[in-house]
């Protein structure tokens, strides 16, 4: 394991958008940018490739046949990242310039959680998350402000988890969650192992409707989803109160 971050984009048919979300990672020199192509039928496989023609650092993951779950498919290949620190990117969104220098400031951080940008497809931005003040917290500090009327702003977008940490979660099978699984997964690492805040943008996020996480938590299946959630903090030990804030931040009732 090297110091350095590690940033995986799990892609199905997102050729339009990819080169921009693979440019505005690989432009930042991680230590790699790896994507996951699940079994796309667009031109997602032959815009990959090329990218990792073009940057040292890209190598693609191609999956024959369309995974039952994403989120497991993707976790499957977390082993062979060599970074200390792992970020996700969707294929519609963007790193902003700056996070992964901003990430390797913080070489024992167990989870860095940073602001970022919002936007509907094809459109500007328009909105922000913001996570505050500059913050160090450990464990006991993370968890009184989850049980504080703080926002929830933990999330896997923008931010970077410690590969240690990262398999950890895989251990406790964070993916059944859907939807829920990075900002419960993520919030579950910072009230175990602190977390740093910074105000620093990291992300452009893309505001889709028809979306994976919004049309599954608004879905039938969400009622499952949710009672993972609940499964999952209970293997994780999360204390009782905060995982309760936690999911009630979350718009978790199951």
């Amino acid at each position: 394991m090297k110091f350095g971050v590690s940033v995986y984009i799990p892609n199905r048919n997102h050729a339009a958008t990819l080169p921009a979300a693979i440019y505005s990672a690989a432009s930042q020199m991680p230590l790699e940018v790896c994507v996951i192509d699940d079994a796309s039928t667009d031109d997602s496989v032959a815009v990959a490739d090329a990218a990792a023609m073009t940057y040292d650092c890209v190598w693609v993951q191609h999956n024959r046949t369309k995974a039952a779950c994403w989120e497991q498919a993707a976790a499957a290949e977390f082993a062979s990242l060599g970074g200390s620190h792992v970020m996700s990117l969707s294929a519609d969104d963007e790193l902003f310039h700056g996070v992964v220098q901003s990430v390797m400031r913080h070489r024992t951080a167990a989870v860095i959680f940073h602001s970022y940008y919002l936007r509907k497809p094809s459109a500007p931005v328009h909105g922000a998350v913001d996570v505050g003040d500059l913050q160090f917290c450990t464990p006991e500090y993370a968890c009184r402000r989850f049980l504080s009327d703080a926002n929830p702003c933990e999330t896997g977008i923008g931010s970077a988890i410690h590969h240690s940490w990262l398999a950890w979660l895989c251990e406790l099978e964070y993916w059944r969650m859907g939807p829920w699984a990075d900002a419960i997964g993520y919030a579950a690492v910072a009230a175990l192992g602190g977390c740093v805040y910074v105000p620093q943008a990291g992300a452009i996020f893309t505001e889709d409707d028809a979306g994976y996480g919004v049309t599954t938590r608004n879905g039938c299946e969400s009622s499952r989803y949710m009672v993972e959630c609940w499964a999952f903090l209970r293997r994780a030990n999360v204390p009782k109160d905060v995982a309760d804030m936690i999911c009630r931040k979350r718009g978790v009732d199951a």
